[in-house]
């Protein structure tokens, strides 16, 4: 059997509400500045949401060169392209300098959702004489108003399909689908298939938008979303004691992951180290239930028996911080299951406020800042703590950006339907 290779980062892309690339979410990270900002310009309405990180200038043209293709490309994959074109650029590869066919994509995705006035022609073609819904003149004319390719905008895997094909890349590629989780775990499967052997470079992480009706609807009725009536940069506050939900953003965010020996052999800059992935799921998840953590510890364990550490080895844990308060709770007993009451040099971050909830693509800029904490030697302030959730006991970052050595930082993203993963960095 061969040893496993090492993977290492070589390249990030990002396009968050703080702009293109990594520098600019980075940067608004470590001076604990939020990108939130009122949701009018959404123009909803009454509809009961007001603050969301939105990227206010994305224009897929600066990354797709084939102006038709667009048209068959929703946000999430118009945001995922430019991710990707962006992580490329960083690790400076370009087509002509790989093997396409060692070169694959694997991102976390999910729903879709349909922009409502293109499907909405469909619909009001279908009704009847007294305006009800009419299947029957739906399959006459309601769905020959649709655009013919208009499916082909809101499957979950068309993000990675339409990045293979910008990028030409011919290498392994897949799609997950794990809410929240989805990116995280995207990442570690793309780091498994450089470790076997199965591709030398990997396009890993995420994309999602939920800024639209339906969106907005799903996470509105599940109860998800923070009413906070505080100035848009300060209601988004996990594991504070007035944390009351999530408030939404969007954005993709990709990084290069490659073996060792291949960054090395072509001089790249190499950012960190992937050591460790877990994965698991809550065997009876319910975010009121604040003992339901043990699928959470299991993730992190399985991480760091795969990177073959001890919890005392870890420097800096970049929290999934969901802002839900019986999240943020079990989140806090799983980490304190591992460490008790005595933390040692253990420090605790979380940069949703950030940027938002990106949902599916919340991991893949999240696993960034741990990975950019082992190059950096900085570890940024959870933005809007001012009073830990009794709890949440946790050695956090508050106020300001820590200056200190950073040789291995974990990232946790736990999905809303009790999906979870983590993953461990090194610094090299």
């Amino acid at each position: 059997m061969s040893a496993k290779r090492r993977v290492v980062i070589a390249g990030l892309g990002a396009i968050t509400a703080c702009g293109k690339g990594w520098e600019p979410y980075w940067n608004a990270a470590i001076q604990g500045r939020s990108a939130i900002v009122s949701a009018k310009p959404l123009n909803l309405g009454n509809f009961p949401f007001k603050n969301a990180g939105m990227i206010p200038d994305f224009d897929a043209k600066e990354f797709v060169e084939n102006r038709k293709s667009i048209k068959v490309m929703s946000r999430e994959i118009q945001l995922a392209v430019g991710a990707s074109r962006l992580a490329l650029r960083d690790a400076k590869l370009s087509p002509e300098n790989y093997d396409p066919t060692r070169i694959g994509v694997t991102l976390g995705t999910g729903i879709i959702n349909n922009d409502l006035d293109e499907i909405g022609i469909g619909f009001r073609n279908s009704l009847d004489e007294s305006g009800h819904f009419s299947m029957n003149k739906f399959g006459q004319e309601g769905i020959r108003s649709l655009f013919p390719l208009w499916f082909l905008k809101y499957l979950p895997n068309m993000p990675a399909c339409h990045v293979s094909m910008v990028n030409q890349l011919r290498g392994p590629n897949n799609t997950v689908t794990t809410s929240s989780a989805a990116s995280t775990q995207a990442i570690g499967e793309a780091y498994h298939v450089i470790e076997r052997g199965d591709a030398d470079v990997m396009l890993a992480g995420g994309t999602d938008s939920k800024l639209n009706a339906m969106g907005i609807s799903r996470l509105h009725l599940l109860g998800f979303l923070s009413q906070h009536e505080d100035a848009p940069e300060k209601v988004y506050c996990p594991f504070d004691e007035k944390h009351d939900g999530i408030v939404l953003g969007e954005g993709a965010g990709i990084m290069v992951l490659e073996s060792l020996e291949s960054a090395k052999r072509r001089g790249a800059n190499i950012y960190a180290e992937i050591i460790g992935y877990g994965s698991s799921s809550d065997f009876n998840y319910d975010p009121r239930d604040a003992d339901d953590f043990t699928g959470k510890r299991v993730a992190i364990r399985r991480a760091l028996e795969d990177a073959g550490l001890e919890p005392e080895d870890v420097n800096v844990i970049v929290a999934n911080g969901s802002g839900i308060p019986q999240e943020d709770v079990q989140e806090s007993l799983a980490i304190q299951s591992f460490y008790g009451q005595t933390f040692g040099k253990l420090q605790v971050t979380a940069v949703k406020p950030v940027t938002g909830h990106l949902v599916y693509g919340s991991g893949s800029v999240e696993a960034m800042v741990a990975a950019l904490t082992t190059k950096k030697k900085l570890i940024p302030p959870v933005i809007n703590l001012v009073k830990p959730d009794s709890n949440c006991p946790l050695p956090f970052v508050i106020g300001k950006t820590k200056s200190c050595e950073v040789k291995v930082a974990v990232i946790n993203t736990f999905g809303f339907g009790g999906q979870n993963a983590s993953l461990v960095f090194q610094h090299v």
